[in-house]
């Protein structure tokens, strides 16, 4: 379940981002990701797998007047599957229904997987994806 970032937990999305291995080397680097996160127009979340009741992802997503941004995406080691990763992004889509999801050069092949994936179950299902409710 995405759930929109508060500041008790802090320590836990800097846990998280510490994943992304190409962005932030140190400590202050991880803080600094995660106020440039918090800016308008971006926002932050965290993901709970269900399964486990812990806070195993993050997400940062720009949201602008027609598209989400995927900005930065990070699962916890033992939770990196694509049956994680698309429930997150299933998540997100349910949250903005009326906007594209669009990643950066980094992103946008997860989210290219993400989307074929989807297509294939509307062409065997018959109809229009709609996000699973939780």
């Amino acid at each position: 379940m995405l759930e929109t970032y508060r500041k008790e937990n802090r320590k836990i999305a800097l846990g998280l981002l510490s994943f992304i291995t190409n962005r932030a080397t140190n400590y202050d680097d991880l803080n600094q990701l995660l106020d440039w996160g918090l800016t308008t127009p971006r926002s932050v979340l965290l993901w709970e797998n269900p399964t486990i009741n812990q806070v195993s992802g993050i997400v940062i997503v720009e949201l602008g007047p027609t598209y989400v941004l995927l900005r930065e995406f990070a699962l916890s080691p033992g939770d990196r599957s694509g049956r994680n990763m698309f429930a997150i992004f299933d998540e997100l889509k349910q949250r903005y229904p009326e906007h594209r999801l669009m990643g950066t050069l980094t992103t946008q092949s997860l989210l290219s997987s993400w989307e074929k994936a989807r297509q294939y179950e509307e062409k065997i299902n018959g109809n229009q994806f709609t996000a699973p409710r939780r």
